[in-house]
Parts: structure tokens; sequence; C-alpha cells
């Protein structure tokens, strides 16, 4: 799956699953729907279904295109939402709740797909990113402090960063399992989780992620406490300036399009839209 992944992604440009998909792909956390060739050769589509957050992504080998493949893998996710809907209200056919499927690049071809399917857009994410060029450290207001994350941080962190983000479907039910998956990666750098203290303990947080020369705003969250006091500002100057020292040139991250006040910090601090992810799901979805 991982190499039908790269395939497409070489051929689109942009990678068709996600970072959560790439984790799931190691555990038990989601469901999985391929289609291999013939001879077992080479998986030519998969369709990665994620129940907690009810979304999916599907990717179709570049050279089995055209071929009904990616709407077979959704007609077989259906059947599957169907068939759990009915076992628990015993009524056959009874429709499931809403659900949707990632484009990420949001490419014609994927336009296309959705329009075929009947599917409109339900979310998106902004894809933002700008040179580092210039960058300088931020001046730290008086009472805050910024140092890197230890290990004796994980608790206070999580807490945080489930109330900064109890709006957010994936992020907001980070856990202690998923931290030490994410801080296992190779690319993880303690001294990038930049953490600031006020008197009441952790303010805020600004998470880095470096992948040879390109950074990424990876997470940044202030607790509700904390905000509206510039924090956010302070977090995010001193995570670019950190990626550049560690010698990136260039940084992204991504934004729900849904929040236009971190949509405008971001064009502020000179981020402009690059491309879009979007979520697309049935215009008129059916309600259990």
């Amino acid at each position: 799956m991982l190499a039908l992944a790269e395939r497409a992604a070489t051929a689109d440009g942009t990678m068709p699953l996600n970072e959560e998909a790439h984790f799931a792909l190691r555990g038990d956390s989601a469901a999985h729907f391929l289609l291999p060739l013939a001879d077992a050769s080479a998986v030519v589509g998969y369709l990665h279904w994620q129940p907690a957050y009810r979304t999916a992504q599907l990717v179709v080998d570049p050279g089995h295109r055209r071929r009904g493949i990616g709407r077979g893998l959704v007609g077989e996710l259906d059947s599957a939402l169907r068939d759990a809907r009915s076992s628990l209200t015993g009524s056959p056919g009874a429709g499931g709740e809403a659900w949707g499927i990632w484009a990420f690049g949001d490419l014609p071809a994927a336009q296309g797909f959705a329009a075929a399917l009947g599917l409109g857009v339900a979310r998106g994410l902004l894809v933002m990113e700008r040179t580092l060029a210039g960058i300088t450290a931020p001046e730290v207001p008086g009472g805050l402090t910024l140092r890197g994350f230890r290990p004796s941080d994980a608790a206070e962190f999580l807490a945080v960063n489930a109330a900064a983000f109890a709006h957010h479907p994936e992020q907001g039910a980070l856990d202690a399992a998923g931290l030490a998956a994410r801080t296992a990666e190779p690319w993880f750098d303690p001294s990038g989780l930049i953490l600031g203290f006020d008197d009441q303990g952790l303010a805020g947080f600004h998470w880095t992620k470096r992948v040879d020369d390109t950074g990424e705003v990876y997470v940044i969250g202030v607790a509700p406490r904390a905000q509206g006091r510039g924090y956010g500002k302070v977090l995010l100057q001193a995570g670019l300036a950190h990626l550049a020292e560690r010698g990136a040139d260039r940084v992204l991250l991504y934004v729900d399009m849904a929040e236009p006040v971190a949509v405008r910090m971001y064009e502020s601090a000179g981020f402009h839209v690059a491309h879009r992810d979007v979520l697309y799901a049935p215009d008129r979805q059916e309600q259990p």
C-alpha cells in the first residue's frame, strides 16, 4: 500500500495518504479496502477508512485509473457502512452517519471523481507556505518562558492540546500513545517542540517538524485560558526561527478554512496559500 501511494505521489505531485493513515497502517485503528492484481503481484487500489473520524482516503495506481476501481472501492465502503448500520437497527439497507473522502491537493481528477459520485465540499484545509529568509527570534513578553519539550511535560502537553483543539476531530484526540508514536519518529526534535510557560503552567506550544530543507508548523496551540495575549504569534515566530536555525529554507502549514482568525494570523506572518485539501461528502447524508 505504501508503494502504491508512492507511485501515485510521483504521478500526481502530492501524497494521497496523510500522516494519520501512515500511522494507522502499523496498528488496528482503521479499516482497509484494497484491490490487488489478479496475480497478487501488486495492489492497484486502496481505500483507507478511519472510523473514529468517519473519513476515507483513496488511491488508485496511475496505470490502472479510469477502470472503475475507485468507484468500486467507495461502493464497498458504502455497503460496509450500511451493513454495520443494519446490524444495529435491524433494518436492512438503513442509512449510515455522515462520512467523507479526503482529496489531498484537490486535483482536477479528484474534483471530477467527487462530482461523478454526487459528493460536495464538506470541509477544507488550506496548505500555506513561506520562505524562512529574514526570520529572527521573537521578543518574548514578560511572564512567558520558552523552552523545548521534556518527557515529563507529556501529561500537561496533552491536556493543553485537548483543550486548545476541543473543536478539532483529529488533533484534539491526540493521546499518550499517539504522542509516543510521533516522538519516536526520525524527524522528532525535542527542542523543536517549543513550550511556553507562564505563572499558571503551560500556556501554549509550537510543535515544529523538519524534513530535509522543508519545515512545518506541525501544530500550534494556546490554552483557552491564555488566549488573547498574543502568545500564538510569539510561539509561531519562535518556531520559525528554530526551523531557520536548523537549516530549513521554507516552511508550510495546514489550517482549517473555517478558522479565519488563524488564517489571518498566518497571512500577517507572510504565509500564502499554496493549495488546499478538501473533504468531499454526499450532498445529502442519510440520517440514522
